[in-house]
Protein backbone atom coordinates (compact mmCIF):
# COMPACT_ATOMS: atom_id res chain seq x y z
CA UNK A 1 0.00 0.00 0.00
CA UNK A 2 1.10 3.14 -0.79
CA UNK A 3 1.21 5.71 1.57
CA UNK A 4 -1.07 9.02 1.00
CA UNK A 5 0.40 12.12 0.62
CA UNK A 6 -1.10 15.22 2.45
CA UNK A 7 -1.46 18.55 1.12
CA UNK A 8 0.98 20.70 2.92
CA UNK A 9 -1.43 23.81 4.64
CA UNK A 10 0.49 27.23 4.64
CA UNK A 11 -0.55 28.64 8.05
CA UNK A 12 -2.83 31.00 8.95
CA UNK A 13 -0.28 33.16 11.22
CA UNK A 14 0.42 37.09 9.75
CA UNK A 15 3.74 36.71 7.92
CA UNK A 16 6.60 38.19 9.62
CA UNK A 17 6.56 41.45 7.15
CA UNK A 18 2.84 42.22 8.66
CA UNK A 19 4.11 42.48 11.77
CA UNK A 20 6.59 44.74 11.42
CA UNK A 21 4.90 46.93 9.77
CA UNK A 22 1.66 46.78 12.24
CA UNK A 23 4.61 47.31 15.07
CA UNK A 24 6.01 50.68 12.76
CA UNK A 25 3.08 52.10 12.46
CA UNK A 26 1.97 51.94 16.57
CA UNK A 27 5.43 53.10 17.46
CA UNK A 28 5.26 56.15 14.80
CA UNK A 29 1.74 56.79 15.78
CA UNK A 30 2.87 56.73 19.65
CA UNK A 31 6.16 58.66 19.62
CA UNK A 32 5.19 61.49 17.13
CA UNK A 33 3.61 64.57 19.89
CA UNK A 34 0.98 67.16 19.19
CA UNK A 35 2.76 69.93 17.68
CA UNK A 36 1.91 73.25 19.37
CA UNK A 37 4.59 76.67 19.43
CA UNK A 38 6.23 77.44 22.13
CA UNK A 39 6.65 80.99 21.97
CA UNK A 40 3.00 81.49 21.70
CA UNK A 41 2.55 79.20 24.86
CA UNK A 42 5.20 81.26 26.77
CA UNK A 43 4.21 84.24 25.61
CA UNK A 44 0.33 83.96 26.28
CA UNK A 45 0.52 82.14 29.38
CA UNK A 46 0.58 85.05 31.83
CA UNK A 47 -1.88 86.78 29.60
CA UNK A 48 -4.50 84.07 29.20
CA UNK A 49 -4.40 80.74 30.88
CA UNK A 50 -7.61 80.01 29.51
CA UNK A 51 -6.27 80.00 25.82
CA UNK A 52 -4.20 77.42 27.38
CA UNK A 53 -6.71 75.07 28.52
CA UNK A 54 -8.84 75.46 25.34
CA UNK A 55 -5.36 74.56 22.92
CA UNK A 56 -4.99 71.72 25.12
CA UNK A 57 -8.54 70.52 24.49
CA UNK A 58 -7.90 71.01 20.70
CA UNK A 59 -4.98 69.28 21.03
CA UNK A 60 -6.65 66.45 22.85
CA UNK A 61 -9.51 65.85 20.75
CA UNK A 62 -7.10 66.10 17.40
CA UNK A 63 -4.79 63.63 19.63
CA UNK A 64 -8.11 61.18 19.92
CA UNK A 65 -8.99 61.81 16.26
CA UNK A 66 -5.92 60.83 15.09
CA UNK A 67 -5.46 57.86 17.19
CA UNK A 68 -9.39 57.30 16.54
CA UNK A 69 -8.33 57.31 12.48
CA UNK A 70 -5.31 55.27 13.04
CA UNK A 71 -7.33 52.49 14.60
CA UNK A 72 -9.73 53.04 12.26
CA UNK A 73 -6.53 52.30 9.52
CA UNK A 74 -5.09 49.44 11.26
CA UNK A 75 -9.00 48.18 11.76
CA UNK A 76 -9.32 48.36 8.05
CA UNK A 77 -5.62 46.73 7.83
CA UNK A 78 -6.17 43.65 9.62
CA UNK A 79 -9.80 43.25 8.21
CA UNK A 80 -8.21 43.27 4.83
CA UNK A 81 -5.65 40.54 5.98
CA UNK A 82 -8.23 38.80 7.13
CA UNK A 83 -10.27 38.64 4.45
CA UNK A 84 -7.33 37.61 2.18
CA UNK A 85 -6.46 35.13 4.66
CA UNK A 86 -9.93 33.87 4.36
CA UNK A 87 -9.91 33.57 0.27
CA UNK A 88 -6.36 31.79 0.78
CA UNK A 89 -8.24 29.35 3.41
CA UNK A 90 -11.11 29.00 0.77
CA UNK A 91 -8.56 28.34 -2.10
CA UNK A 92 -6.29 26.04 -0.52
CA UNK A 93 -9.77 23.78 0.66
CA UNK A 94 -10.99 24.18 -2.87
CA UNK A 95 -6.83 22.78 -3.92
CA UNK A 96 -7.76 20.57 -1.35
CA UNK A 97 -10.59 19.47 -3.08
CA UNK A 98 -9.47 18.75 -6.36
CA UNK A 99 -6.02 17.10 -5.12
CA UNK A 100 -8.49 14.59 -3.29
CA UNK A 101 -10.62 13.76 -6.11
CA UNK A 102 -7.45 13.55 -8.77
CA UNK A 103 -5.90 11.51 -6.17
CA UNK A 104 -8.68 9.57 -6.22
CA UNK A 105 -8.93 9.30 -9.94
CA UNK A 106 -5.61 8.92 -10.26
CA UNK A 107 -6.11 5.45 -7.25
CA UNK A 108 -8.59 4.67 -9.65
CA UNK A 109 -6.32 4.79 -13.17
CA UNK A 110 -3.72 2.89 -11.10
CA UNK A 111 -5.72 -0.28 -10.03
CA UNK A 112 -7.12 -0.36 -13.59
CA UNK A 113 -3.80 -0.24 -14.72
CA UNK A 114 -2.68 -3.11 -11.82
CA UNK A 115 -5.33 -5.40 -12.98
CA UNK A 116 -4.38 -5.19 -16.77
CA UNK A 117 -1.14 -5.70 -15.85
CA UNK A 118 -2.11 -8.69 -13.66
CA UNK A 119 -3.97 -10.11 -16.90
CA UNK A 120 -1.28 -9.44 -19.35
CA UNK A 121 1.11 -11.57 -16.80
CA UNK A 122 -1.31 -14.65 -16.46
CA UNK A 123 -1.83 -14.72 -20.02
CA UNK A 124 2.33 -14.36 -20.43
CA UNK A 125 2.68 -17.31 -17.93
CA UNK A 126 -0.02 -19.43 -19.50
CA UNK A 127 2.11 -18.70 -23.56
CA UNK A 128 5.07 -19.37 -21.52
CA UNK A 129 4.06 -22.89 -20.00
CA UNK A 130 2.20 -23.98 -23.66
CA UNK A 131 5.65 -22.90 -25.35
CA UNK A 132 7.29 -24.77 -22.73
CA UNK A 133 5.34 -28.10 -23.08
CA UNK A 134 5.81 -28.09 -26.80
CA UNK A 135 9.67 -26.98 -26.75
CA UNK A 136 9.71 -30.14 -24.45
CA UNK A 137 8.16 -32.43 -26.21
CA UNK A 138 10.31 -30.93 -29.52
CA UNK A 139 13.50 -31.92 -27.57
CA UNK A 140 12.66 -35.02 -26.58
CA UNK A 141 11.72 -36.57 -29.85
CA UNK A 142 15.39 -34.57 -30.93
CA UNK A 143 17.25 -36.01 -28.09
CA UNK A 144 15.51 -39.40 -29.06
CA UNK A 145 16.76 -38.86 -32.68
CA UNK A 146 20.00 -38.09 -31.32
CA UNK A 147 20.23 -41.31 -29.08
CA UNK A 148 19.54 -43.26 -32.01
CA UNK A 149 22.13 -41.63 -34.32
CA UNK A 150 24.53 -41.52 -31.09
CA UNK A 151 24.07 -45.78 -31.13
CA UNK A 152 24.20 -45.88 -35.05
CA UNK A 153 27.62 -44.00 -34.62
CA UNK A 154 28.51 -46.31 -31.71
CA UNK A 155 28.36 -49.76 -34.19
CA UNK A 156 30.06 -48.00 -37.14
CA UNK A 157 33.11 -47.37 -34.81
CA UNK A 158 32.73 -50.94 -33.28
CA UNK A 159 32.55 -52.41 -37.05
CA UNK A 160 35.75 -49.95 -38.35
CA UNK A 161 37.80 -50.74 -35.44
CA UNK A 162 37.20 -54.80 -36.24
CA UNK A 163 38.27 -53.60 -40.05
CA UNK A 164 40.74 -51.97 -38.89
CA UNK A 165 42.37 -55.10 -36.78
CA UNK A 166 41.24 -56.96 -39.47
CA UNK A 167 43.51 -54.98 -41.70
CA UNK A 168 46.37 -54.66 -39.49
CA UNK A 169 46.34 -58.48 -39.52
CA UNK A 170 46.42 -58.73 -42.68
CA UNK A 171 49.08 -56.31 -43.26
CA UNK A 172 51.52 -58.32 -40.78
CA UNK A 173 50.79 -61.39 -42.91
CA UNK A 174 51.53 -59.68 -45.97
CA UNK A 175 54.75 -58.36 -43.56
CA UNK A 176 55.77 -61.96 -42.77
CA UNK A 177 55.12 -63.20 -46.61
CA UNK A 178 57.12 -60.20 -47.97
CA UNK A 179 59.80 -61.38 -45.46
CA UNK A 180 59.56 -64.71 -46.51
CA UNK A 181 59.55 -63.77 -50.06
CA UNK A 182 62.62 -61.41 -49.60
CA UNK A 183 65.06 -64.81 -48.03
CA UNK A 184 63.70 -66.87 -50.82
CA UNK A 185 64.55 -64.00 -53.58
CA UNK A 186 67.87 -63.84 -51.60
CA UNK A 187 68.28 -68.13 -51.81
CA UNK A 188 67.01 -68.17 -55.08
CA UNK A 189 69.58 -65.42 -56.24
CA UNK A 190 72.71 -67.12 -54.92
CA UNK A 191 71.52 -70.18 -56.65
CA UNK A 192 71.03 -68.01 -59.57
CA UNK A 193 74.77 -66.70 -59.14
CA UNK A 194 76.15 -70.63 -58.87
CA UNK A 195 73.99 -71.69 -61.85
CA UNK A 196 75.55 -68.65 -64.18
CA UNK A 197 79.25 -69.64 -62.34
CA UNK A 198 78.74 -73.49 -63.29
CA UNK A 199 77.52 -71.96 -66.76
CA UNK A 200 80.48 -69.86 -67.08
CA UNK A 201 82.99 -72.88 -65.74
CA UNK A 202 81.04 -74.80 -68.55
CA UNK A 203 81.89 -72.76 -71.50
CA UNK A 204 85.54 -72.58 -70.48
CA UNK A 205 85.72 -76.24 -70.13
CA UNK A 206 84.26 -76.59 -73.48
CA UNK A 207 86.43 -74.15 -75.17
CA UNK A 208 88.98 -76.06 -73.65
CA UNK A 209 87.60 -79.23 -75.27
CA UNK A 210 87.38 -77.94 -78.41
CA UNK A 211 90.89 -76.94 -77.88
CA UNK A 212 91.60 -80.28 -77.07
CA UNK A 213 90.25 -81.89 -80.15
CA UNK A 214 92.13 -79.47 -81.89
CA UNK A 215 95.37 -80.10 -80.64
CA UNK A 216 94.57 -83.66 -80.66
CA UNK A 217 94.20 -83.64 -84.21
CA UNK A 218 98.14 -82.43 -84.51
CA UNK A 219 99.80 -84.98 -81.89
CA UNK A 220 98.78 -88.25 -82.68
CA UNK A 221 101.48 -88.95 -79.71
CA UNK A 222 98.99 -87.87 -77.27
CA UNK A 223 95.61 -88.84 -78.37
CA UNK A 224 95.54 -91.22 -75.71
CA UNK A 225 96.61 -88.97 -72.71
CA UNK A 226 94.09 -86.42 -74.27
CA UNK A 227 91.51 -88.75 -74.73
CA UNK A 228 91.71 -89.68 -71.14
CA UNK A 229 91.70 -86.06 -70.06
CA UNK A 230 88.44 -85.63 -72.66
CA UNK A 231 86.86 -88.45 -70.73
CA UNK A 232 87.43 -86.76 -67.60
CA UNK A 233 86.53 -83.22 -69.21
CA UNK A 234 83.12 -85.17 -70.15
CA UNK A 235 82.58 -87.08 -66.75
CA UNK A 236 83.09 -83.30 -65.31
CA UNK A 237 80.82 -81.51 -67.38
CA UNK A 238 78.46 -84.35 -67.17
CA UNK A 239 78.32 -83.94 -63.57
CA UNK A 240 78.00 -80.18 -63.74
CA UNK A 241 75.32 -80.33 -66.30
CA UNK A 242 73.78 -82.47 -63.55
CA UNK A 243 73.75 -79.88 -61.48
CA UNK A 244 72.89 -77.45 -63.39
CA UNK A 245 69.53 -78.89 -63.86
CA UNK A 246 68.68 -79.59 -60.50
CA UNK A 247 69.51 -76.40 -59.49
CA UNK A 248 67.63 -74.70 -62.65
CA UNK A 249 64.32 -77.21 -60.58
CA UNK A 250 65.25 -75.81 -57.82
CA UNK A 251 64.57 -72.09 -59.10
CA UNK A 252 61.38 -73.39 -60.86
CA UNK A 253 60.16 -74.49 -57.71
CA UNK A 254 60.82 -71.25 -55.93
CA UNK A 255 59.36 -69.09 -58.69
CA UNK A 256 56.13 -70.91 -58.73
CA UNK A 257 55.67 -70.54 -54.58
CA UNK A 258 55.13 -67.17 -54.37
CA UNK A 259 52.73 -67.35 -57.34
CA UNK A 260 50.73 -70.37 -55.29
CA UNK A 261 51.27 -67.81 -51.94
CA UNK A 262 49.80 -65.23 -53.63
CA UNK A 263 47.02 -67.46 -55.30
CA UNK A 264 45.80 -68.55 -51.62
Amino acid sequence: MSKRIEPELPSIMPDLDQVKDFKQSQTSSSKTPPTFDKNTAVHTAPAKSSGLALWLGIISILGLAAGGYMLHQQNLAMQAKLFASEQRIIELENALSATGEEMGESAGAIRAKLNAITERTDELWTQMDKLWASAWRRNQSEIKRLRNQTAALENTQKQQTKTQANSSSTLKSLSDNQADMTLKLSLLQEQVDAAQSIKTQLTAMSTDLDKLKSQSQGRDSKQLEIGSSIAQLEMTQSALVEQLERLESQLTSLASAPAQEKLN
